[in-house]
């Protein structure tokens, strides 16, 4: 018997769909935007709108300012492609560092911008009735790439937890965090979150050594086969 359309798979995959719509329509938005300003326009969201072929009202809602769209769109349009900062193979801890420097660098150029963004963020969360997560998550186009090259070595658990740290050091709100609050300069900023992303492939990558190290040790396996069931 098929699901009713009030059951909870139903209105799970509705709810998804919406969030899906809702990330499309914004990304249509900001391809609109960087293709209006490399055209030389200096766009006003009414042109963004109707290039993209959404109301006004619409885009007013995922940018409530044109500056914010415009921040967003040249974080868009120069951030650098990944393999420019790392190719499978190449040492995971170093690259996490290079390409954490690689978007905080590019975000804190533009440290007005970086507020910006941020508060144009939250606007869209706390008027969005679902508060579904509208961000465009460029951070994660750097660090699933590289943890997923780490999949014969992390487990799929370790992998996610990996990916969600490392969303922690870099992107708008770490960068806020380390500036406002730990009254950090500029170069520290970027030094620290380098060095956090560094640090946490690290551990992880300590933690299952350990792990393996565990499970080879002598009685290890008698221990485990004596255990009650």
């Amino acid at each position: 018997m098929p699901p009713s359309k009030s059951s909870p798979s139903v209105r799970d995959g509705d709810q998804q769909g919406r969030a899906n719509q809702r990330r499309r329509t914004r990304q249509a938005l900001i391809d609109a935007a960087v293709a209006l300003r490399d055209e030389g326009h200096n766009p006003s969201i009414e042109q963004v709108a109707e290039r993209a072929m959404v109301s006004r009202a619409t885009a007013y809602r995922y940018f409530p300012s044109v500056e914010a769209l415009i921040s967003e769109t040249a974080a868009d349009r120069d951030m650098q492609p990944l393999e420019h900062i790392w190719q499978p193979g190449d040492d995971p801890v170093k690259s996490m560092g290079l390409a954490a420097n690689a978007l905080n660098q590019l975000l804190i150029d533009d440290e007005i911008g970086l507020h910006v963004m941020e508060r144009s963020f939250m606007t869209v969360w706390l008027e969005n009735e679902s508060h579904t997560p509208l961000r465009p998550g460029r951070r994660m186009n750097y660090i699933e790439p590289i943890v997923d090259s780490l999949k014969d070595v992390l487990s799929p658990r370790a992998r996610k937890r990996l990916k969600q740290a490392l969303s922690i050091v870099m992107g708008t709100e770490a960068l806020i965090a380390v500036r406002d609050v730990g009254r950090a300069s500029i170069d520290e900023s970027l030094d620290a979150a380098a060095w956090a992303a560094r640090a946490l492939v690290r551990q992880a990558l300590a933690e299952d050594e350990q792990a393996r190290t565990k499970r080879k040790a002598p009685g290890a396996r008698s221990r485990s086969s004596s255990s009650p069931q």
